[in-house]
């Protein structure tokens, strides 16, 4: 229980907070610097260039989120409810179920929130400017990991079709053990697929000179 109310919210932060800074110098930094002019300018196909900085981006977002968990998100979880001496006696065991469930879940979440993140950047001119714009997103983002701590789907579908907050739900219900197999593929299928269309209006810019070239 207590894993459920506080990890998706950490989960939330972490990845997002991991993977802002990281995507805006990506493209809105390189924008600014000019180099990605000259990546556009070379014989690889745009659709290649957004996909290798989604990817790499994903990577690097897991990796520092992964950091932060183990040094800061699981620390303060342990002060939160005693100390050490508190979990003597507790164990937590996760059935191969679960973590399968989290893994697929977690990839499309990373996915979705690196897709929001390079998206906003690649319409912002330079650095300060998608700073402001993805300033905004994130405390949504914070706001709807925050709710999940206080709040329940109870089980209704379209509650986990919401981006970021239904995930976060299918976190909360994975880890507490109550997610349906229908609500947990409404989450995953959803949030791949709000990603995909991310994605694909990325490309769209990608391809448009006036946005990459600030026409």
């Amino acid at each position: 229980k207590m894993l459920g109310t506080m990890l998706p919210y950490f989960i939330t932060m972490l990845i997002f907070a991991g993977a802002m800074g990281l995507g805006v110098d990506m493209i809105a930094g390189e924008k600014e610097r000019g180099t990605l002019a000259t990546m556009l300018l070379s014989p690889v196909k745009r659709e290649q260039i957004v996909l290798g900085k989604v990817f790499s981006l994903s990577i690097l977002a897991v990796m520092s989120a992964a950091v932060y968990i183990m040094v800061i998100a699981l620390p303060m979880m342990i002060k939160n409810v005693g100390g050490a001496d508190a979990l003597d006696g507790m164990s937590v065991n996760f059935t191969g179920g679960q973590i399968a469930q989290m893994i697929i879940l977690m990839i499309g979440v990373v996915l979705l929130y690196v897709s929001i993140i390079c998206m906003v950047a690649v319409f912002a001119k330079n650095v300060k400017e998608a700073s402001s714009y993805i300033s905004p997103v994130y405390i949504l983002v914070l706001v709807a990991g925050m709710i999940t701590m206080y709040t329940s789907a109870d089980g209704v579908f379209y509650k986990y079709l919401i981006p970021v907050y239904g995930s976060s739900m299918a976190f909360k219900d994975i880890l507490t053990r109550e997610i349906t197999m229908t609500n947990f593929l409404g989450t995953t299928i959803s949030t791949y697929l709000y990603a995909v269309i991310i994605v694909a209006v990325m490309t769209k810019a990608f391809n448009s000179e006036k946005v990459m070239f600030n026409a």
